[in-house]
């Protein structure tokens, strides 16, 4: 059967860059108070938090991407093919670890007993489909699918998190 390609991890390249021009822009800045103002006793504490910024905002999410995207390309990544059944969609509006209001939304389907979920928006990495494009893909029951997908494990609470990293749908 043919299919059409509507999301490909490794096509759509690393889509995060706002958040790695904001750590290089906070690093130089961090990098002129170092040149300029040696005698600032606050620098080191400067220097850690930049580090500490520049880390989970930019290193780990490309590491995430890169990771996936060789999954992708290597004989780890699964594949499944059949009718999606068992979807669902929830938007949800709740309040966050720092108590300001938060809007969720998130998605999840099932391909031949294999569970996929993601947010769409709200929460989860941003490596992998979500569905969050301007023109959302329309999932629904019966639609004829494959997946290419990496079964990654879920370290707090011990369950697998199938990560799609590439989605194909017939026509």
């Amino acid at each position: 059967m043919p299919y059409r390609t509507v999301y490909d991890i490794a096509a759509r390249g690393y889509e995060e860059w706002l958040f790695a021009y904001i750590s290089a822009g906070f690093a130089t800045a961090t990098l002129v108070v170092f040149l300029f103002f040696r005698s600032w006793k606050h620098r080191k504490i400067l220097l850690t938090v930049t580090c500490v910024m520049v880390a989970v905002t930019f290193v780990l999410p490309y590491w995430d991407y890169t990771r996936l995207k060789k999954k992708l390309e290597s004989d780890d990544c699964l594949k499944v093919e059949g009718l999606v059944t068992n979807y669902w969609e929830k938007i949800w509006r709740d309040k966050d670890a720092s108590n300001k209001w938060q809007n969720y939304h998130y998605e999840s389907f099932m391909v031949n007993n294999v569970k996929f979920g993601y947010y769409i928006r709200g929460g989860g990495s941003a490596a992998g489909f979500q569905n969050n494009d301007s023109i959302r893909i329309p999932i629904r029951d019966g639609m004829q699918v494959r997946v290419h997908y990496y079964d990654e494990p879920v370290i707090t609470n011990g369950t697998v998190d199938n990560r799609i990293l590439k989605l194909e749908v017939a026509p």
